[in-house]
């Protein structure tokens, strides 16, 4: 059954990967259960989501696999784009991007970035999406997604 004749999906939120076994056993159950979307948080203190949804796309066989939700502060757009665009080779064309503003001030304070006010993180969102969309619909651009346009939301908060 195609994405587009579903009414909705289904989506689970990982929280911890554990060790290499116990994760692909985790993401196969969830698949198991019928779930669409695995979805991998971007906090400091927990794994790196980008690793962990690799796994996740090689242990599964039909999942989507995506961020739940990046912090726009925290990356680079051509960084951002370069992950999601191997995670999407690496998947046959699952993976998906959340990602938002920020909002765990002691994770910016952590990771010694300057805590903005509300409206200039919502502009670096928007302009964070805005230039990894452009990079990810460029053909020059590599590496190259599967998928024509991966989905990217423009608004949330991480």
């Amino acid at each position: 059954m195609s994405l587009a004749s579903r009414a909705f999906r289904f989506g689970v939120n990982m929280l911890a990967v554990g060790d290499i076994t116990s994760w692909r056993d985790r993401v196969r159950r969830a698949e198991e259960l019928g779930y669409d979307v695995l979805l991998v948080p971007d906090h400091l203190g927990i794994p790196s989501p980008w690793p962990a949804l690799a796994v996740a796309a090689q242990a599964s066989g039909h999942l989507r696999v995506g961020t739940f939700v990046l912090n726009a502060t925290f990356t680079n757009p051509a960084l951002l784009a370069r992950d999601a665009a191997t995670v999407d080779q690496l998947s046959d064309g699952r993976v998906e991007i959340g990602i938002g503003t920020g909002y765990a001030r002691e994770e910016f304070e952590s990771a010694g970035i300057d805590y903005l006010a509300p409206g200039r993180r919502v502009d670096h969102l928007a302009a964070t999406v805005q230039k990894t969309r452009s990079l990810l619909s460029d053909p020059e651009f590599t590496p190259r997604p599967v998928q024509a346009s991966v989905p990217t939301p423009s608004s949330g908060t991480s």
